[in-house]
């Protein structure tokens, strides 16, 4: 008989997140994600049939419903676009949590996961392109410029998070965050 989880799903996903994040899909044992997850790997299986990719889907979406909630929707706002795109950065604190945010994104796109996970992914990052495209053209941007702009802020961001993996700190993204403002 499986053991009945002692956390609910949101903090299931979290826990699961966590192991993704910082291993990949392919790193992520399911001796790690049942620990995690503090259920036996039979227990584990019960409460995801298909396994690792069932848990690394949940945990998918999840974090999009994160990213949708703090970072893209305030670019759909109905303030003015600069007020929008300072709340999005400031959602994207939010967003990657933790003393040392990874992204669990470019986790899941190493090895096995690219084929698995890449589609997804690719359409989460044109959605938050696209809404900072649509705030610079609001700001007057020529079209060129605020496709430059959206992607170099992409860019950025994802580059403090390589930072903050090789320091072992959250400093990069808060510094990136703060030049963007």
């Amino acid at each position: 008989m499986p053991r009945i989880a002692k956390l609910n799903k949101t903090e299931m996903a979290a826990r699961l997140s966590n192991v993704f994040r910082e291993n990949g899909y392919e790193g992520a044992s399911m001796a790690m994600l049942a620990g995690a997850a503090e259920l036996s790997k039979a227990s584990l299986y019960h409460h995801f049939p298909n396994g690792k990719k069932d848990m690394a889907d949940k945990v998918l979406a999840h974090a999009g419903a994160r990213l949708q909630k703090y970072v893209l929707a305030p670019l759909n706002g109905k303030d003015m676009p600069e007020k929008r795109l300072a709340n999005s950065f400031e959602g994207v604190a939010q967003y990657y949590e933790g003393d040392v945010p990874f992204c669990l994104m470019n986790s899941l796109l190493v090895g096995e996961g690219k084929a698995l996970f890449q589609q997804q992914i690719n359409a989460a990052v044109s959605m938050w392109q696209a809404g900072l495209e649509r705030a610079y053209l609001e700001m007057g941007l020529a079209t060129e410029e605020a496709e430059r702009k959206a992607r170099s802020r992409l860019v950025a961001i994802q580059g403090s998070l390589v930072l903050c993996r090789v320091e072992n700190s959250r400093a990069p993204l808060e510094e990136c965050l703060q030049a963007l403002k």
